[in-house]
């Protein structure tokens, strides 16, 4: 025992002081030096786990924006991260929706904000050229000649006509006016007989039959035994979504029985349709 103190004594004086001062500064500088890292390496292994969800992300079918305010990070550095991640066809859909969306919201909100604004602008801007043109029109009251008449019914039947019978002309609108303006083409142009005119309404749900026959009666100037039985319907676009007040006559739809009337009108059509090719 005397022996192994004498020389662990020996061993521990063989090491000089200034050695053993230089090891403990070694630990400490290295025990500071790791402190002042740790910091740095946290933050390598967040930015590389945030870069490997970036990047998982993207391969689903997320964009940049949703990545960003996903991870916490600026849209550019999503962009950087994930731009050279190939996608696969339900990543690239998945996108193409939210994009769809994305727009649709931003219709949505800008109609709610500025659409009143606009629709009191336009309805300003209306009525203004709507006394203008009263004023214009009066001065020219009745000076609608037989060829302003024929043009304005071949536009008319050219937009709102049928064309698929060989042998009926047929026209159908909602608009009382245009209906009229029809009418007088019909009886001042082509010169169609009274009796060969027939009425027909289409109702929806909750319109009296009777207030709309006596309705477009006065309109057209047909008596009401040229109407045939009203026909009550739920248009296939509304999808029995049309507000009540919308059509509240519902829609007329005339019928002639005349192939020749109907191919004259075709004809003139085809005339117009020449005469304004380029």
């Amino acid at each position: 025992m005397v022996e192994h103190a004498t020389e662990n004594r020996r061993v521990a004086g063989s090491i000089p002081a200034r050695g053993i001062k230089l090891c403990t500064l070694t630990i400490i500088s290295n025990e500071r030096y790791n402190e002042k890292m740790r910091p740095s390496v946290r933050l390598l292994r967040v930015y590389s786990d945030k870069k490997s969800k970036a990047l998982k992300l993207r391969r689903q079918g997320y964009s940049y924006l949703e990545i960003a305010q996903a991870l916490r990070i600026s849209k550019s550095t999503a962009y950087e991260w994930s731009r050279k991640v190939k996608l696969s066809e339900i990543a690239k859909k998945r996108i193409q929706r939210k994009i769809k969306e994305a727009l649709r919201k931003g219709l949505i909100a800008y109609n709610r904000i500025y659409g009143p604004i606009r629709s009191e602008e336009a309805a300003k801007i209306r009525e203004k050229y709507k006394e203008k043109a009263a004023k214009e029109i009066s001065k020219e009251r009745g000076k609608l000649s037989p060829r302003d008449l024929q043009l304005i019914g071949l536009a008319l039947f050219w937009a709102e006509g049928s064309k698929k019978r060989r042998n009926q002309t047929e026209f159908s609108n909602s608009d009382p006016f245009i209906i009229q303006a029809i009418m007088r083409f019909f009886r001042e142009v082509c010169k169609v007989s009274e009796n060969k005119i027939k009425a027909k309404i289409h109702l929806y749900p909750k319109i009296n039959p009777r207030e709309a026959t006596l309705y477009w009666s006065k309109i057209t100037k047909l008596p009401i035994t040229q109407f045939t039985k009203p026909q009550i319907q739920i248009s296939k676009a509304s999808k029995g979504k049309r507000p009540r007040n919308t059509l509240p006559y519902g829609t007329l739809h005339l019928v002639i029985s005349n192939t020749e009337l109907t191919w004259r009108i075709k004809g003139w059509i085809e005339g117009i349709i020449n005469l304004a090719r380029v």
